[in-house]
């Protein structure tokens, strides 16, 4: 029984050897267990002390809000530095539609060549303000006509100096067919019996006067009106930042869905169809997680009631996320007879808000798009932040730690005596480049291997302490039965 006891107690003495051994590795694991803060380091350019950044993707999947509040710039010292975002002016009232006077006039002389097959025509668009802000400009055109023309824009404020807004704008009416063996959302086709697509987009432009040119190997459009939307004056809107092309998760018979980047939000997409000479209405939807934020009210810009029925239609989704309309679009590929480049759709405009997800429908089957399911861009206007450089370097964007009071500043403080529309500081910050997918994916396979490392030597010993526990019962049984028969 003395033996026996002893070697219970070794036993013993074992097991917890062994969970005296797994709590020093995991204490061990923990304290060399990497920190999950991050930061991006910043190169900087110029005279100081006051420097611009560019906040990009890398910087905004870096943040955990979509605001991006939680961004800081840090010295070597982890001092956080003084900055402030500079907000985009907002006009003083809304937009206006109004009317404006249209003009033929001759061919520009830079326009004319002798390599022109085809006749060719201009026109003055006179929006009689030049201190607002162009946003679009919309085109009437007679309405029996079926076409795809090609303009060039340009911008004037005295009819004598013209710079070029886009070579290519393309003008589309045509009138759809109906759709054979199909039935439900699809008649209610006759509301929609002439997709077009006559507006340009002018990015803010302010200009008193504008350009209409014919581009060669294009047909006349007959234009019979036009009319301008515009704001009252305000700075220039940040760059746009594209994306690579993004595919769709999933598809049904009418839609597709796509996933988006956090905290990205969306001013503009691009729908490519896959297949040439097709033109498709498409409505666009963003995903709003209604648990963290409420859906938005917004109007369908020239979208259609049959939009809203549509939308009504579908399945419902998972608790806490819902679709929102952001807008109704024509979209198409169309070659031209003439040989000139083939037509492209314009980009779609959004509102700028942050979709967890985008999903395209069409007034009928998503084939129309083309066999293969069409994928998409989308375009961010980047956000700009001003800081005070301040100690030794380098300097670095991270994410502010949880008990972290520090704030931004007004841009009029953080630069005393600046005036509200004085250009912003010449010096500038800009984040590392990404990595080569390749080389970031190998990074990440090292750190979560590197993270798991520690957790897979706990899980040693607490195999061995398992092993021994059930090895215990039956030594018992053996020595038992071995003492019976010597008996």
């Amino acid at each position: 029984m003395k033996r026996s006891g002893g070697r219970n107690g070794t036993i013993r003495g074992c097991a917890w050897g062994g969970l005296a051994a797994l709590a020093l590795v995991c204490s061990q694991a923990e304290a060399a267990a990497p920190s999950d803060t991050a930061a991006l380091p910043l190169t900087l350019a110029g005279t100081g002390p006051y420097y611009v950044l560019d906040v990009d993707a890398q910087a905004r999947r870096l943040s955990a809000s979509t605001s991006l509040a939680d961004l800081r710039v840090r010295n070597a010292a982890g001092e956080t530095m003084a900055f402030a975002w500079v907000e985009a002016a907002l006009p003083t009232s809304a937009p206006q539609h109004v009317q404006a006077r249209l003009y033929k006039v001759p061919l520009p002389a830079d326009a004319t060549t002798k390599a022109d097959a085809t006749p060719r025509q201009a026109w003055i668009v006179d929006t009689r303000d030049g201190n607002d802000d162009l946003l679009r400009l919309d085109l009437a055109l007679e309405r029996d006509t079926q076409g795809v023309y090609t303009l060039r824009v340009e911008a004037s404020d005295d009819l004598q100096h013209w710079r070029t807004l886009q070579e290519d704008a393309p003008l589309v009416q045509l009138q759809a067919l109906p759709q054979v063996g199909t039935t439900g959302t699809l008649a209610t086709l006759a509301d929609r019996e002439r997709p077009s697509a006559s507006g340009i987009d002018l990015d803010n432009v302010p200009a008193r006067y504008l350009r209409l040119t014919t581009a060669p190997r294009s047909a006349i459009p007959p234009l019979v009106s036009a009319s301008v939307t515009r704001t009252p004056h305000r700075p220039a809107p940040a760059p746009l930042e594209w994306s690579a092309a993004i595919a769709p998760s999933g598809c049904e018979d009418t839609s597709c869905d796509y996933p988006l980047p956090p905290n990205t939000p969306v001013a503009q997409v691009q729908i490519v169809p896959t297949e040439v000479d097709t033109i498709v209405q498409v409505m666009v939807l963003g995903q709003v997680d209604t648990s963290r934020q409420a859906l938005p009210r917004r109007s369908l810009l020239r979208g259609s009631l049959h939009a809203l029925r549509l939308k009504a239609t579908h399945s419902a989704e998972k608790a806490g996320l819902a679709w929102d309309s952001a807008a109704i679009a024509s979209i198409y590929w169309l070659s031209q007879a003439s040989g000139a480049p083939d037509l492209h759709s314009p980009p779609v405009r959004l509102d700028g808000a942050s979709w967890q997800a985008l999903r395209l429908e069409t007034f009928g089957p998503i084939s129309q798009l083309g066999h293969a399911a069409p994928t998409i861009r989308i375009a961010v206007r980047q956000r700009q932040l001003v800081f005070l450089a301040r100690g030794a370097g380098p300097y670095v964007l991270a994410r502010a730690k949880p008990a972290e009071t520090s704030a931004p500043m007004p841009l009029a403080d953080l630069m005393p005596g600046r005036a509200a529309d004085a250009a912003l500081p010449a010096a500038s910050a800009t984040i590392a480049p990404i990595k080569p997918p390749v080389i970031a994916a190998s990074a990440a396979s090292t750190t979560q291997s590197a993270s798991r490392t520690p957790w897979l030597w706990c899980t040693l010993p607490v195999g061995l302490v398992l092993i021994a526990a059930m090895a215990w019962p039956l030594l018992r049984k053996r020595r038992a039965s071995v003492a019976n028969e010597g008996v």
